[in-house]
């Protein structure tokens, strides 16, 4: 069952390019991120968000922090849920810093680069792609429907987008069909098989597999253990906002600023790390319930530096980490899986 074999100690020559080639858009989005910070802090009350600093305090920095890293702990404990529902069993330290490489790359677009942990787990634990790749749709689809909860009490709030409430469960049932009933999409992959270029034809070939596993991960009970461990991860994030909103001076009920927090998630879901949407949402969210626009400024910027950019920071880490380390572990047999 099981037979204990080194692992690659760095990561191959293609993996490290293509984190190279992701490490532009970093370094992009960084630039206009920051820039775009600067010039909001420039035409906003410098006073108030002094203040707002002072307030807070190194402790409260601390604690938005915590709960950031309370966050991505326990979504990585999801993904080894995940993982090891499929009969994989990689290490789980050495795990965690694969999972947190992908933080790196969260800004690259449609968060595509955030896959380079599919590359790590491939190269040092031994995890099928299909795997991996269906994890990561697990992870993704548990995500939003733990953010929609979340979000449900500001969508009460606000009528506008109430229409939220209909069509994110319409899209997230949509998915899960298409992978429960994959006839369609198999054919389909089938027929680019045959038509694809050389370099494509492993991709479409593992789909199978891939629909296989996908729809493991998404039978009810895996489902709700994702769904419950994405809530809980998610309202860590959601409550130091809400805290960090209530310290500068919002009245609201923190159950309410904690669904703006995942509002604005998924509002600039469609962005690369939800950058500009999701802080226009924050801002404008904070602004309709009473807050200064120099007090929503400093609470949406200090929510996003505490969170995506702390993760990209660790994420960094990680994959300095990765490639310097050396790691030896047992591979499992992951036949009997069904």
């Amino acid at each position: 069952m099981f037979r204990s074999t080194p692992y690659i100690s760095r990561p191959p020559l293609h993996e490290k390019g293509i984190v190279l080639r992701k490490y532009q858009y970093l370094i992009y989005s960084v630039i206009a991120a920051f820039a775009g910070y600067g010039i909001w802090i420039f035409y906003t009350d410098g006073t108030s968000i002094t203040a707002a600093l002072h307030a807070l305090g190194f402790s409260g920095v601390l604690l938005l922090c915590s709960l950031s890293l309370c966050n991505y702990f326990l979504r990585y404990v999801r993904w080894q849920y995940f993982l090891r529902k499929l009969g994989d069993k990689p290490h789980f330290l050495d795990g965690l810093y694969c999972y947190c490489a992908g933080f790196a790359l969260t800004t690259t677009p449609g968060k595509a680069g955030e896959a380079i942990r599919c590359l790590y787990f491939k190269n040092r634990h031994r995890v099928e792609h299909a795997h991996s790749f269906a994890a990561l749709l697990s992870d993704r689809i548990t995500d939003l429907v733990a953010a929609t909860l979340i979000a449900s009490f500001a969508i009460y709030h606000f009528s506008d987008f109430r229409w939220l409430g209909w069509a994110i469960p319409f899209v997230v049932l949509s998915i899960i069909l298409a992978i429960l009933f994959p006839a369609p999409w198999l054919r389909l992959c089938s027929t680019f098989e045959h038509k694809s270029p050389s370099v494509l034809k492993p991709f479409f070939a593992a789909a199978p597999l891939f629909f296989q596993r996908a729809g493991t991960l998404l039978a009810i009970r895996p489902l709700l253990i994702g769904t419950l461990l994405g809530t809980v991860s998610w309202s860590a994030e959601a409550w130091g906002f809400a805290w960090l909103a209530q310290q500068v001076g919002c009245i609201e009920p923190a159950a309410t600023l904690m669904g703006v927090f995942c509002l604005a998630m998924i509002a600039g879901a469609a962005l690369p790390g939800g950058l500009g949407g999701t802080e226009a949402a924050m801002a404008f969210l904070l602004i309709a319930l009473g807050l200064g626009s120099a007090e929503a400024a400093i609470v949406t910027i200090l929510c996003r530096l505490t969170t995506l950019w702390l993760s990209i920071l660790i994420g960094l880490c990680a994959i300095l980490w990765l490639t310097h380390s050396k790691f030896t572990a047992p591979v499992f047999n992951t036949d009997t899986v069904p």
